[in-house]
C-alpha cells in the first residue's frame, strides 16, 4: 500500500505572556551582546553568557505554562476545504481569509500531540471552539509562530518535477 509521509513541525507557545515577553526581551539583549564583540582575553563574552543563562532559567520556569503542539500537514483537499470555509467574499471582490477561523478549523485536524507542562493537554481544550477562545487571548507574538507553522505545513508546493528536470539538464549537458 502506498503511503504519503506528510511534514510535521513542533510549535511551542508560552501561555504566560509576561514570562514570554521577558524571555523575548532577553533574547534581543543577547543578540545585541553577541554583536557587541565584548570578548575578553579568555575568549568569552561574559555579559552574553549571563544573559543566555538567564534565558535558560526562564525557559525552565516557563515549562509548566508552555503548550507544545506537534502538527502534521493536512491532505490537500482538507486544507482547500478549510480555506474555503474560512474565506468571506463580497460580490466580485477577492476573498478575505479569517486567519483565526482557519487556524481553529485546521489545528484539530493537524494535531499529532499536544502537551502542557509535560502532560497531555485536555482534549476539551483542543476543540475548534476552545482553540478559537485561546486564539482570542493570545498576543500577536504568541499566535504568529502557530499561524506560520500551519501555513508552512499546508501551503508549500511539494512537486519536485521541476527540480528533477533541471538536475537532469545540468547532468546531461
Amino acid at each position: 500500500m502506498l503511503k504519503v509521509t506528510r511534514k510535521t513541525k513542533q510549535v511551542e507557545i508560552i501561555l504566560d505572556q509576561e514570562l514570554a515577553e521577558r524571555i523575548a526581551a532577553l533574547g534581543d539583549q543577547l543578540s545585541r551582546e553577541l554583536t557587541a564583540e565584548q570578548v575578553t582575553e579568555a575568549g568569552t563574552n561574559t555579559a552574553a553568557k549571563r544573559t543566555a543563562k538567564r534565558i535558560e532559567e526562564l525557559k525552565e520556569q516557563a515549562k509548566d505554562s508552555t503548550l507544545i503542539l506537534t502538527l502534521r500537514a493536512m491532505p490537500v483537499s482538507k486544507w482547500a476545504q478549510t480555506l474555503a470555509a474560512n474565506t468571506v467574499t463580497a460580490g466580485n471582490a477577492a476573498g478575505t481569509r479569517d486567519m483565526f477561523g482557519t487556524a481553529a478549523d485546521a489545528l484539530p485536524q493537524m494535531l499529532e500531540s499536544a502537551t502542557i507542562g509535560g502532560k497531555s493537554a485536555d482534549p476539551a481544550d483542543l476543540t475548534k471552539d476552545a482553540l478559537r477562545d485561546l486564539f482570542d487571548q493570545l498576543t500577536d507574538g504568541q499566535f504568529t509562530p502557530l499561524w506560520q507553522a500551519i501555513a508552512e505545513l499546508n501551503g508549500t508546493a511539494a512537486d519536485p518535477k521541476a527540480a528533477f528536470d533541471l538536475a537532469s539538464k545540468v547532468l546531461h549537458s
